[in-house]
Order: structure tokens, then sequence, then C-alpha cells
């Protein structure tokens, strides 16, 4: 038994692990969770002892094959990341096997399915988040399977896998077992519901990608990928200057008099002034080159900051520095011939690295994450999505690092007016790893949610430039210093998506709570 038990744990954590991490297998997850439900059965019948230490083991196997790579910023960090999220992965799974004491045919596992998305949907919410493994995101792999995400989203997607590996695996355990006719009518039943799960979703997806037309509203664009190693030249490694002289001689290598954005990574340049931007070595640089160039603007990531004349007027993380309080912001900001035009503050922070989650409750903490290397305090943010604007009125929208993960905070780029959409991130602190690769595939899924062209800049990783359908049209190498020029369409129409948002998450959450409730009565009313 003990065998049968070791291979359902190896063969889940290896087939959900497939999706994330080799090109053209997102299908892999449709039939992934298999072999976890087959454990479940296992335990269901009492063939199993610590159940709850093998279910851990299996979430804790996958989520460190997907990404391990996060110990490259720190091994404490990625030690917490990957054992949390495990954990949280384990709670809703123990909800399920409990559930089934008391909800007889498929209510425990619609209860399974609601309860997950559920928790996709609130962890996109919440500070301390790591929405990285959404089921959803297993698509990104093979996004020609994921075109109706513009009516429902990523959450769409976690709800088709889960939908597919329980009738699948509902299928196999009825095949072949002896019954009467009625039995013989539920495997049907069964196999033709799922042969359906496969093949429509499937169909009605390659429909829409061969049939989708992109608009026809070209802006010529200019990504730059500086290459700068993150551990041993970003950070005091080389002066500003240099840095400045190799970026700007890569702009001009490659814009032209009809480029219209030049797009740099984010946090490029530091000890940046919000209220006094002329103090900024970089913002000089780009003012002069911008001058040989009038008709493009420049979109650039920096570490900016503001000071404050006391406490009573400083938002409630800033720091003291003297008589005056300050406060810095991970930005980015659109710059023209006229100056700083507007800026936009990443708000969907990296826990303890760049936010204490819940400082205002938890300040006391910062010394703690500070030992763990993390941070003492957290930046500031923008209270919601804010595009960038150009003189003409033109708005780009603009995610800053991993929130390009949060698909329903990133479709309010679209939803606000954005005409396309710029991801700018320094991948270069996960090292050649399957990181940089996952986030640049994510960005596949939300050109297809939102129907927007995405430039995708990094400082070293993958840059490069993603179509309205998920296609990769240009991108780079690793660890390439280079610029890219490329054409992206314009785009104003809203998906549905766009417009109503996440309808399924929802919906799952509203059935999640009744569902709840439903088990709680059946406990006590069982006594």
């Amino acid at each position: 038994m003990k065998g049968k038990i070791w291979l359902c744990i190896l063969l889940f954590a290896a087939l959900a692990s497939i999706p994330f991490l080799v090109p053209h297998c997102g299908w892999v997850a449709l039939f992934a969770f298999i072999p976890l439900l087959r454990f479940a059965d296992l335990a269901s019948e009492g063939k199993v002892r610590r159940k709850g230490w093998w279910v851990y083991l299996a979430f804790l196997l996958f989520n460190t094959a997907t990404t391990f790579w996060i110990n490259w910023i720190s091994i404490p960090g990625a030690f917490a990341a990957i054992s949390l999220n495990s954990l949280q992965m384990w709670a809703i799974f123990m909800v399920f096997l409990w559930s089934r004491k008391y909800f007889k045919g498929g209510l425990s596992y619609i209860l399974l399915i609601t309860m997950w998305i559920a928790w996709e949907r609130i962890y996109q919410d919440i500070e301390i988040s790591w929405p990285w493994l959404i089921l959803g995101n297993s698509l990104a792999t093979s996004p020609r399977l994921a075109q109706w995400y513009e009516y429902t989203g990523f959450l769409g997607g976690s709800l088709w896998i889960w939908l597919s590996n329980i009738f699948l695996y509902e299928s196999y355990r009825n095949f072949g077992r002896p019954g009467d006719k009625y039995a013989l009518r539920r495997r049907f039943a069964l196999i033709l519901t799922s042969l359906l799960l496969l093949a429509v979703p499937t169909a009605v997806s390659l429909v829409i990608y061969n049939h989708y037309q992109e608009t026809d509203n070209p802006l010529e664009v200019v990504a730059v990928q500086p290459n700068i190693d993150s551990y041993t030249e970003k950070h005091g490694g080389l002066s500003q200057e240099v840095q400045d002289a190799a970026m700007l001689s890569l702009v001009r290598s490659r814009i032209t008099d009809s480029t219209r954005y030049v797009i740099t990574p984010e946090t490029y340049t530091f000890q940046f002034n919000l209220d006094c931007p002329q103090t900024n070595v970089t913002y000089n640089g780009i003012e002069e080159l911008l001058q040989d160039y009038p008709q493009s603007s420049f979109i650039l990531g920096a570490i900016t900051y503001r000071l404050f004349p006391s406490k009573a007027v400083a938002p409630y993380n800033a720091r003291p520095v003297g008589s005056q309080w300050y406060c810095s912001y991970n930005t980015a900001m659109m710059i023209d011939t006229t100056g700083m035009r507007n800026f936009y503050h990443k708000s969907k922070l990296v826990p303890a690295v760049e936010i204490l989650p819940y400082q205002r409750y938890l300040g006391f903490l910062g010394k703690v994450f500070e030992l763990f290397g993390g941070s003492m305090s957290s930046y500031g943010v923008s209270d919601d999505v804010n595009n960038l604007t150009d003189r003409d009125g033109g708005q780009v929208g603009v995610m800053i690092c991993y929130e390009s993960i949060y698909g329903e905070y990133y479709r309010r780029t679209a939803k606000y007016g954005a005409g396309f959409t710029a991801v700018i991130t320094n991948d270069g602190w996960w090292g050649d790893t399957p990181g940089y690769r996952q986030h640049f595939r994510f960005a596949k899924l939300r050109a297809i949610e939102t129907r927007r062209d995405v430039v995708h800049v990094a400082n070293t990783g993958i840059s490069g430039f993603i179509n309205q359908r998920g296609d990769v049209q240009q991108r780079t190498g690793w660890w390439e210093p280079t610029a890219i020029r490329g054409t992206v369409n314009l785009n104003y129409k809203k998906t549905c998506y766009t417009t109503y948002g996440d309808v399924t998450g929802r919906l799952c959450s509203f059935l999640f709570l009744l569902l709840l409730l439903a088990l709680l009565v059946r406990k006590i009313t069982s006594k």
C-alpha cells in the first residue's frame, strides 16, 4: 500500500509541475490531479495513515519543483513562500477529505472546486500573497487553449482544470465495474462528459484563435534590456552614469523618428526625487536624448522617494530622516520634452521584500523580517491602477514586476483606457532558472484576457512583444544587453473579462460559503 501512496504523491507532483516548466504542455494540467484524487479515495477507505502529512508532502513537492528559484533571492524567503503556499493548498484539500464524511455524491467535489477558486480569488487581494501557481496560469505554456480567457479570465482556466480532472478520474474509477443498467448509464454519462469537457473548450479556443483579427492601429516601441547584474553591478558595482551611458547607447541604436515610446525595466535608476527630478542623473540623460527625438516619450522604471515635513502629513509607512519623513516607491513614470508628465507606484508588493505585511498592525515585526533578509518597512503604493498618459492623450498601462500575475488587477489597465500594456520587471534576481520564463509566459494570458498587446521589458531574462492572441512576435535571449524595436497595435475595445471582471471567482466564492454552511449543519446534525 505504501508503494501506491508514494506513486500517487510523486506522480501528482510531477504532472502538476510540467505545465509550469515545459513549453506547450499546459494541457497536462487537465489530468494532473488524478493521482491526488486517487489518494483521496485510498484515504477515505482508511488505508492511509497520517494522511495529512502525505497531502502536505504532495503540495510541497509541487511548489518546490515549480518555484524553487526563489532561493536565488533569499533562502529563508523561499522556505517561507514554498512552505506557506503548500500549507494553504493542504488546508483546502484536507477540508475536502473531511467533507466526504458528510457529503455524498458530487457535493464534496463541488466544495473542493469552489473552495479552491475562492482561495485563488482572495489571494489576489491580500497583502501576504503569492498567486504564482494559480491553476489557470498552467495554460500559459499553451495559450492557444486559453483564448476564451477573454470571457472568464484565468479563474475560468482553474475551473476547467478541476472539472476535467474530476470527471476523468470518476470515469476511470467507474470503468469496468460490474453493475446494472443504471451503473452503465452513469459510466457512459461520465465518459461522455469527460470527452466534452476536453473537446469543447479546446475547439472553442482554437476557433477564436484562428478567427481573431487584431486591430490595425500600429505604434512603434523600443524596449531596452540593459542586462545589469542585479547582485554585482546594479547595487554599487557600476556607477549610475556608466549604466546610463550603456542604456542610452542601446536606445540610440534602435530609436527612429517614428518611435512613440522607449521603455526601460523596473528599478532602472535610484534616488529619484519625485518633487525635484532634475537632481537625478538618469532623468537628465533622458531629457538630453529626447531633444533629438521630441516625438518620443520615455517610460522609466525607478526607485523614487518623497520628503514630508512631518509625520502628520506623511504616509503611515514613511520613515524619519533628520527633521523630515520620507517614503520610497517602486515607480514607473512617463517623461517627454515637457518633463515628467505622470507616474504610477507599484501596488502589488512582494511580501517581506517590498512590504511589511499589515504594517499598520504588525510594525513591531520589522526587525524580525530584517533578520531574514526582508524589509523593515514598506514601499508606498498607488491607490489604484494609474495608466501613464502622454502629451497627446495616449494611455499606456504599466504593470511593475509580478503585478502581471494578478489578472483581476491587471485587467484594469484596459478598463481604464490603455491601448496596450507594458510589463516592466527585473527578472535578473532569479538567475537562469524557470522563474523568468514563467513570468514572460504569464503575460501571454494577460494579453488574451484584455486583448491588448504586451511589451515585456526585463533588465535581463526575456524582453519581447506579445500580440493580442498571446503570440510572441519577437523576444530577446537570456543575459543579453540589447534593445529591440517592435510594433504594437493599439486596441480600445473591452473584452467581457475586462468589463465585468472575475465573475467565475465571485460565483464560486458564493457557492463555497453556501456549501461550507451546509457542511457545518451536517456536522452538527450528525451528532
